[in-house]
């Protein structure tokens, strides 16, 4: 495993427009392509050069004879730079994707729970004549909205879970292209469930090409991104591999025969978890060798990341936690970021950094001035990645229901995070947990008896944080706690 130790403090928003500004001079010239692949579920310790040589150990160790080799994406991080300490905006899928898109903290788009599951519940509680929240709002602006305006292509291809298609479409929040579905891959190759389609050419299902879903996006992103234009592209790649039901490339007759109503064809779940990672790499491998054939590597930045932590099968790395709650390995997620010439290959960041970065990182890249009106949480990290520079103090917070249930979301998870120390409550009501991450990455020794005015300080910032962000959202969390109780979508603890 990298080490963990070294984290530097730095800040967040008061410091963006200065580096912003220093930086606009030293990346004159031919706008940059852009190429963010996104993970999914994909665990720290899932990639290789992630582990520094330790062997690969599930969250739930399984059959200790399997190893995960991903020589692709080491080969990547080996050609730019790795973060060691990069971490998703959220322990599940929907709200890092919102904060990727919006550069925001999902809580102030109001995307803090996965969709469906909020939007069905919204949809529920909705009073005669309102719209229901169901997904990411039109007024968010995106990152594909700010470079489509100046003057790039945009496609997504894979998976885009803020919102039903009818209303919430890729296409109508900055993308030119899209190919993927909605949420679930289901099967991966057939793409049918009870003879209808849930795989997305541009607005509407189409039959499916037959291929492993994840080839079949990375040959999308290939077509896109070979286009003959002058135009520079943005291809936003949100993979569903890893996640769930593990349905690896060689897998066809048995997804074909599958009914999809349990958790996967398959019963050798580490042998096929293996398989479904180790395709992706190679897809990865593709997209990028097709870059570099069409002379297109030295002028795109390559963004590699996932959208949370693992699940039982994949690896935490080293660290505590999963996918779902906000130990280390819930959040902490492999991260790469190349672009020949301007980040130098083959180093280390271990400065703390969120999804919510990218947004501003991605506009930095590009020369482009994040509109006023946005007002990004995250910070352009080009500074770091182009001149090694740190970065000055800032905390950064999550706030999440405890799991996915709508039945627990008002049961809250909480962690706040200042350089080397860590704050955690895992449950509302327990008493709040400090760690010192340089010393204890798996957070094993509580310090908060020893350092109550530490514990004070950071709870009280997240007080300060949660008034912030929860006043920005779109609907308001307590007035729907008091809807969902009374539609019986949850029941609050009596104490």
């Amino acid at each position: 495993m990298l080490a963990a130790g070294g984290l530097s403090l730095y800040s967040g928003q008061a410091a963006q427009g200065a580096l912003h500004d220093e930086r606009r001079t030293d990346h004159s010239g031919k706008r940059p392509n852009i190429l963010l692949i996104l993970a999914d579920d994909l665990g720290y310790g899932d990639i290789s050069c992630f582990r520094g040589g330790s062997p690969w150990i599930s969250v739930v160790p399984g059959q200790n004879d399997i190893t995960i080799s991903t020589p692709c994406i080491d080969r990547l991080a080996g050609e730019g730079v790795s973060f060691t300490d990069f971490h998703s905006n959220d322990a599940v899928c929907s709200p890092t994707r919102a904060s990727l898109l919006t550069g925001k903290y999902n809580q102030r788009t109001g995307v803090c729970n996965v969709l469906g599951q909020l939007g069905n519940a919204m949809v529920k509680v909705a009073k005669p004549g309102e719209i229901p929240f169901t997904g990411l709002r039109p007024e968010e602006m995106t990152v594909a909205e700010i470079l489509k305006d100046n003057g790039y292509r945009t496609g997504c291809f894979g998976k885009w879970h803020l919102g039903p298609m009818e209303t919430h479409h890729p296409l109508l929040n900055g993308f030119d292209e899209f190919v993927g579905v909605e949420g679930s891959a289901g099967d991966n190759f057939s793409m049918e469930q009870k003879g209808k389609s849930y795989f997305y050419r541009g607005r509407t299902t189409a039959k499916a090409p037959g291929g492993w879903f994840t080839d079949v996006l990375a040959d999308e992103a290939v077509r896109f991104m070979q286009k003959n234009d002058d135009a520079p592209f943005f291809a936003y790649v949100p993979f569903t591999a890893p996640h769930l039901p593990y349905v690896g490339p060689n897998d066809k007759a048995i997804a074909d025969a599958w009914d999809e109503k349990g958790d996967s064809p398959r019963s050798d779940l580490y042998r096929a978890y293996k398989d479904v990672v180790e395709g992706m790499d190679k897809a990865v491998g593709r997209i990028i060798d097709a870059l570099k054939r069409s002379d297109l590597f030295e002028n795109t930045l390559i963004l590699f990341s996932s959208d949370n932590g693992p699940v039982d099968h994949g690896s935490p790395g080293g660290f505590s936690g999963r996918k779902t709650n906000l130990f280390e390995a819930g959040t902490r997620v492999p991260t790469i970021a190349c672009w020949q010439g301007k980040i130098k290959a083959g180093t280390v960041c271990r400065e703390p950094a969120m999804s919510m970065d990218l947004f501003s990182t991605i506009c930095g890249a590009a020369n482009i001035m994040v509109p006023a009106q946005v007002l990004a949480d995250g910070v352009d990290l080009c500074p770091v990645l182009t001149q090694s520079k740190g970065m000055e103090r800032r905390l950064l917070f999550w706030e999440r229901p405890a799991g996915v249930s709508m039945k627990n979301f008002h049961i809250r998870r909480a962690a706040v995070r200042d350089g080397r120390w860590k704050l955690l409550q895992d449950r509302s009501g327990t008493p709040f947990r400090l760690f010192d991450l340089s010393a204890d990455p798996r957070e094993e020794h509580d310090l908060a008896s020893s350092m109550p005015e530490k514990v004070t300080q950071l709870r009280s910032a997240f007080e300060e944080w949660k008034k912030r962000v929860y006043a920005d959202a779109p609907w308001d969390y307590d007035e729907y706690l008091d809807r969902f109780e009374k539609a019986g979508i949850l029941v609050r603890e009596k104490h």
